[in-house]
């Protein structure tokens, strides 16, 4: 059985250039990024099929998983399409998720992988959630996923329990 690890890190300003460009996730941008996500992750695994995963998407930046956070929400396109995409939210509606910003996806196309793109759309969403004044960023990971824990941990999250919060 798979276990849900809650991670928190601190916000903090970039202090370097990345050497990877993104921009803000749009609404244009649902299309592209359901693809993406659905293409990223396969067949059953985050959604049944692609409409279902470009719904998951649309319902994403309409609120379903919290308010929407644009400039926090980033993607890195290539011959103009979408190759990596983080999406955060200003707080996560579920219970016994931290009172901050909460990082609902961070995903990479399989033939992108490995090249720092998820780590660069971490330091930018820091980055910008740092400006816009918040001082923590949460995300909720799989215990087995190894890559995306070692990826968080690199960049100094630390697990989070919810006792945390009545500190």
């Amino acid at each position: 059985m798979t276990n849900m690890v809650t991670l928190i890190a601190q916000t903090s300003p970039l202090e370097r250039d990345l050497p990877t460009e993104s921009r803000p996730a749009t609404a244009a941008d649902i299309r592209k990024l359901g693809e993406l996500f659905f293409s990223a992750y396969g067949p059953g695994v985050a959604s049944e099929n692609m409409e279902a995963a470009v719904a998951d998407l649309k319902a994403s930046f309409e609120g379903k998983y919290g308010t929407y956070l644009p400039a926090a929400s980033q993607i890195v396109t290539e011959a103009e399409e979408i190759i990596a995409a983080i999406l955060v939210v200003e707080r996560a509606k579920w219970d016994g998720a931290p009172d901050a910003p909460f990082i609902i996806e961070l995903f990479t196309d399989r033939e992108h992988r490995r090249q720092g793109l998820a780590e660069d759309l971490v330091r930018a969403s820091l980055d910008a959630l740092f400006q816009a004044g918040h001082h923590n960023v949460a995300v909720r990971v799989s215990d087995e996923n190894s890559a995306a824990l070692a990826l968080y941990l690199s960049l100094d999250f630390r697990r989070w329990t919810p006792e945390e919060q009545d500190e």
